[in-house]
């Protein structure tokens, strides 16, 4: 008996071992990083655009993504871009995967920044809020 035990156990064990299996995976590449904030892109087809939620005291990451189609991640660093060249103050709207995303500038001691705002879809009274983000350092998240 105590023999049948052993050799159902060991076969069990060789069945669950050979259930394993590896999984391709989207080759994953950091494209820019400023302090808390930074931008990644998954294959060809995506990017993902992470940072820090200042609002919150464990500062937990807060991401959008957003499909490459028609050169999308270029339109978004154009859209930025134009916000230092207006008035401090303007805010946009973009629609990225379902969330609704705000690019709120600020004029902070005579220079413009940009601060990223996000309801958050599972809580949507949370607004989450990046850290304030200078024309150089958005230049530099998209590698221009």
């Amino acid at each position: 008996m105590k023999k049948l035990f052993f050799l159902a156990a060991l076969f069990f064990s060789l069945v669950s071992y050979s259930q394993i299996e590896f999984i391709e995976t989207a080759k994953v590449e950091i494209v820019g990083r400023v302090e808390f904030v930074y931008l990644e892109k998954i294959g060809d087809e995506a990017y993902n655009l992470f940072y820090k939620n200042i609002n919150n005291p464990i500062n937990e990451y807060v991401s959008f993504t957003f499909k490459n189609l028609d050169n999308d991640a270029d339109k978004l660093h154009g859209i930025m871009v134009r916000g230092f060249d207006e008035a401090a103050g303007s805010k946009y709207q973009i629609k990225a995967n379902g969330d609704v995303v705000y690019l709120k500038y600020e004029r902070e001691d005579g220079i413009i920044k940009l601060q990223i705002e996000q309801y958050v879809s599972r809580e949507p009274d949370v607004l989450t809020e990046s850290r304030l983000l200078t024309l150089d350092e958005v230049n530099k998240l998209f590698r221009k």
